[in-house]
Formats: structure tokens, C-alpha cells, sequence
């Protein structure tokens, strides 16, 4: 999985549908719908939604 942000090509995968970079610090999700959703990780592990498409 390339990360959509900065183009890292070593994305870690979270579970089936979501992944994680960790050179941006963001969380990319597929929806059931194929919707991709972004979501930037915080210093307190909380998320908050970057893009939904």
C-alpha cells in the first residue's frame, strides 16, 4: 500500500482494511463502499479525519 500523502511505499498494515505510514503519521481506511477516509494520528494516540472521498 502506497501512502497517498507523501508516497511511502512501507505502509504498516493495521488489520484488512486500514493501514498506517508512519513518515506522516496518518491512518488510511477503505470503507466497505471503497471510500477512502484519512485520519492524522495525534501525540495522544487520539485521530482526527483528514479527507473522506
Amino acid at each position: 500500500m502506497k501512502c497517498p500523502i507523501c508516497g511511502n511505499e512501507d505502509t504498516g498494515r493495521l488489520n484488512k482494511s486500514r493501514y498506517f505510514c508512519s513518515k506522516c503519521s496518518i491512518e488510511i481506511f477503505f470503507s466497505k463502499k471503497n471510500k477512502l477516509e484519512l485520519f492524522k494520528i495525534l501525540e495522544d494516540g487520539s485521530t482526527n479525519p483528514i479527507c473522506v472521498n
